[in-house]
């Protein structure tokens, strides 16, 4: 069977998108297989994930992701603005304002379009979850988890954890060049007393004031990948709440793969939303057989 899809990149994160919005192309049953075959980078046509377009009573399309290995995400938020591309610019919905259902529920996406071409996408990624038990991190489940020491594999590392519908820790540091982001992030990821469902990994260096650089190691990936989208935004907020950042500006954050911008929406001293913009562009098109 040939499979159509279209390739697509935010800020080096990419993904490879099967559009199901009229019909289903691959059976529920088979995907983690798909997933697999065609994520792989030398056997396949290789990916941080897989999307599949799909049609949404209540939203303008349901948005189901898949990382590399097979399993199911909550939600990727550099996938959500490649998602938004697709549905702009194939016509599935070329409003201002689209609603996508996910996982993690309706996220709402806001396309930045010359003649009829997104080029950037701003998306409504919602309030950041910091108690234990939403995230989930253990421990009592009403306490945050911010600046806390960790020993993993002999080493201590102080830790900040932020849910953006999926888990999230941050750690902030003076340097990344040499930094063994896949090791250190692995033994974290896979630290299952403290984060039962496993956590994405970032690795923060602040460069001046609202500014920074980070490396990100990816649960479902299972090694670095040039972006992540939720990560730049729970290190956006986990920056805040160690008084790192201002949370009235924007706050810049430079990947291996690109640079992106978080806004923060306030209520009183909380953040009741956050926003994430960044470029995204299609990269090919094709068929696979599978």
């Amino acid at each position: 069977m040939k499979i159509h899809f279209v390739k697509m990149q935010a800020s080096g994160n990419d993904f490879i998108l099967i559009d199901e919005f009229n019909s289903i192309v691959i059976p529920g049953e088979k995907k983690p297989e798909f997933v697999v075959k065609a994520s792989d980078r030398h056997f396949g046509i290789g990916s941080d994930g897989v999307i599949f377009v799909q049609p949404s009573e209540d939203s303008d399309a349901r948005f189901v992701f898949y990382n590399p290995d097979g399993s199911k995400a909550e939600m990727c938020g550099n996938g959500i603005r490649c998602f938004t591309k697709y549905l702009y610019e194939g016509g599935i919905s070329r409003k201002q304002k689209i609603r996508m259902e996910t996982l993690k529920g309706v996220i709402t996406s806001y396309p930045i379009a010359k003649d009829g071409v997104v080029g950037e996408v701003r998306v409504d990624m919602g309030a950041p979850l910091l108690k234990r038990k939403e995230i989930p991190v253990a421990g009592r489940p009403g306490d945050t988890f911010i600046d806390q020491a960790v020993e993993v594999k002999g080493r201590l590392y102080r830790l900040t954890a932020v849910g953006m519908g999926n888990p999230h820790v941050v750690l902030f540091l003076d340097d990344l060049r040499n930094l063994k982001v896949k090791k250190i992030g692995r033994g974290i990821r896979e630290h299952r007393e403290l984060f039962p469902n496993g956590v994405n990994v970032h690795f923060v260096q602040e460069i001046k004031e609202n500014e920074f650089r980070i490396r990100s190691y990816e649960r479902g990936v299972e090694d670095e990948t040039l972006a992540c989208g939720t990560g730049i935004c729970a290190s956006a907020v986990a920056a805040v709440l160690n008084k790192l950042a201002d949370k009235g500006k924007p706050i810049i954050f430079h990947a291996r793969g690109g640079d992106l911008q978080v806004g923060l929406e306030l209520d009183g001293e909380g953040i009741s939303k956050v926003f994430l913009t960044g470029p995204v562009e299609e990269v090919f098109r094709g068929e696979m057989v599978f």
